[in-house]
C-alpha cells in the first residue's frame, strides 16, 4: 500500500438495460423519456395485475461473449457477463493486456441469483435431492455472479460482492475507488447486475413497494411525485473500469471522468414514518463533498436513486436539498429504468458522466406534480445543465445511503 493518495479515473463504461445495450443508447433513451415497462415474460404476468416490468427483451449473451459454455451461469451472470464485456472493451482492456496486469471485480447486487437459488431449493423438495442440479448450486451464493464472470472474463485482480441492497452498485463503485486510491489496486471493474424473476417481484409487491395499478392498467412510476405509490422492477448490469491516473496514462487510455469523492452511511429509522434528526443522506453526501475536497456549491446536478417510493424518496430529496440546497438541477432515472437494484448506481453514473458531457440533463419522467414537502430543482424535462461535477446519491429502504462525486474535464 503506498501512502500518497492516488487519483481514480474512468476509463470504460458499460451496461445492456431494458433502454438499450450501450451508454449512449441509453443515455438518449433517458432524454427522451422513453418508458419501456410491460407484463412480464419471464415469469406468468398474472402474478401481480397491472405490474409491469422492464425486461431485457430477447437478451442473448453468445452475441457479446461469442461462444462459449454459457450454461455455468444463470441470468444474473449472462447480464454481469455482457456489462463487464461491454466495458472492458470501451476501456481498452485486451485479453492480452488483462494476462500482463490483473483486473479486479467490484460487483454489486441485492438478490443476485435468488431465481437459482429458489429453483435448486424447489426441485429439490419436490423431485428428491438427488434431483438437484449441480449447475444450479454453483450459483446458489451471493458472490456467484462476481465469481463466474472473472472465471470468464480471466479477471485476476480482486474479487468483491457488495450487497447492500438498492446502493450496492453505488456502493461496489466507492468502494473500487478506495482500493485504488490507497494502493491495493491498480484496476477494477466496478458495478452492479440484477435480474427480473418472480422472487424478486413477488417480495416487492408482497412489502408493497410497488407502484399501484391504475384503472386496470399499470401503476405511474414516478419519483418525486406528491402522488407517487410505489416503482416497477427493473433488470440491468452496468459496470465502470476504475485505475489510478498513473496506470490509465501509462497505456494510453482515454480518461472519462473521475472518482473524485465517496461517502456512506446508514439511517436504523428508514421505516419509521416520520424521519429523524440527522438526514443520514445528507450524512453521506457531506461525506463525499469532504472526500472529494469540493463544497456544495461546487456541484452542478444529480442523479438520485429515488424510485416512486413514498418514505425513500423523501428521505433522499430531503438529503439533497439539506446538503446541497435548492437551486442544484436533480433528476431520477428509475421512472424508465425500473428499480434496477444493484444496477441502478452504475447506470446513474454513467448518466451523470454523460450528462455534463452532453450539457444535457434528463428529466424524470411520470412527473407530474413535485411533492410540495421536498424543496428540489425538479423537472419532468430534459434540459441544458453546464457543470464539470456531478453527484450520484442512492438510498435504500434497510436503511443504506451512499454518494459519489464524479468529475468530466
Amino acid at each position: 500500500m503506498t501512502g500518497a493518495r492516488r487519483d481514480v479515473v474512468i476509463t470504460g463504461m458499460g451496461a445492456i438495460s431494458a433502454l438499450g445495450d450501450r451508454p449512449s443508447v441509453i443515455f438518449e433513451a433517458l432524454c427522451q423519456g422513453r418508458q419501456v415497462f410491460a407484463p412480464p415474460a419471464l415469469f406468468a404476468a398474472d402474478v401481480a395485475p397491472g405490474q409491469w416490468v422492464a425486461e431485457v427483451r430477447d437478451f442473448a449473451p453468445q452475441s457479446y461473449v461469442g461462444k462459449g459454455n454459457l450454461r455455468l451461469l444463470d441470468r444474473t451472470g449472462h447480464l454481469a457477463l455482457v456489462g463487464v464485456e461491454l466495458a472492458l472493451a470501451d476501456s481498452g482492456w485486451t485479453p492480452e493486456r488483462r494476462a500482463e496486469q490483473p483486473v479486479g471485480l467490484i460487483l454489486g447486487t441485492m438478490f443476485c441469483s435468488v431465481k437459482t437459488i429458489a429453483e435448486f431449493d424447489r426441485r429439490a423438495q419436490t423431485a428428491g435431492p438427488e434431483y438437484a442440479s449441480p449447475l444450479d448450486f454453483s450459483n446458489t451464493v451471493l458472490n456467484a455472479a462476481a465469481g463466474q464472470v472473472a472465471i470468464w472474463q480471466r479477471l485476476r485482480g480482486i474479487n468483491t460482492t457488495i450487497a447492500t441492497g438498492a446502493t450496492a452498485g453505488l456502493h461496489a463503485v466507492g468502494y473500487a475507488a478506495q482500493l485504488i486510491r490507497t494502493g491495493r489496486a491498480d484496476v477494477l471493474v466496478a458495478g452492479g447486475a440484477e435480474e427480473t424473476c418472480f422472487e424478486s417481484f413477488y417480495g416487492f409487491s408482497r412489502a408493497n413497494r410497488l407502484a399501484s395499478p391504475r384503472d386496470g392498467g399499470p401503476g405511474r412510476v414516478a419519483p418525486f411525485d406528491e402522488g407517487r405509490t410505489g416503482t416497477a422492477m427493473g433488470e440491468a448490469a452496468a459496470f465502470l473500469v476504475l485505475e489510478s491516473e498513473e496506470s490509465a496514462r501509462a497505456r494510453g487510455a482515454r480518461i472519462v471522468a473521475r472518482v473524485a469523492g465517496f461517502g456512506t452511511s446508514f439511517d436504523p429509522h428508514m421505516r419509521e414514518a416520520e424521519p429523524r434528526r440527522p438526514n443520514m443522506m445528507a450524512v453521506a453526501i457531506r461525506h463525499a463533498l469532504a472526500d472529494a475536497g469540493v463544497s456544495a456549491g461546487d456541484i452542478g446536478a444529480v442523479v438520485s436513486s429515488a424510485g416512486g417510493s413514498r418514505v425513500p424518496d423523501a428521505r433522499e430529496g430531503a438529503g439533497i436539498a439539506e446538503a446541497l440546497g435548492s437551486a442544484v438541477p436533480v433528476t431520477a432515472i428509475k421512472s424508465m429504468t425500473g428499480e434496477t437494484l444493484g444496477a441502478s448506481g452504475p447506470l446513474q453514473a454513467m448518466t451523470a458522466v454523460l450528462a455534463l458531457q452532453a450539457g444535457r440533463l434528463p428529466g424524470v419522467a411520470g412527473l407530474e406534480r413535485l411533492d410540495p414537502a421536498l424543496s428540489l430543482d425538479v423537472s419532468g424535462q430534459t434540459r441544458p445543465v453546464r457543470a464539470t461535477r456531478a453527484l450520484i446519491t442512492a438510498i435504500a429502504p434497510e436503511g443504506n445511503c451512499s454518494a459519489v462525486v464524479l468529475v468530466v474535464a
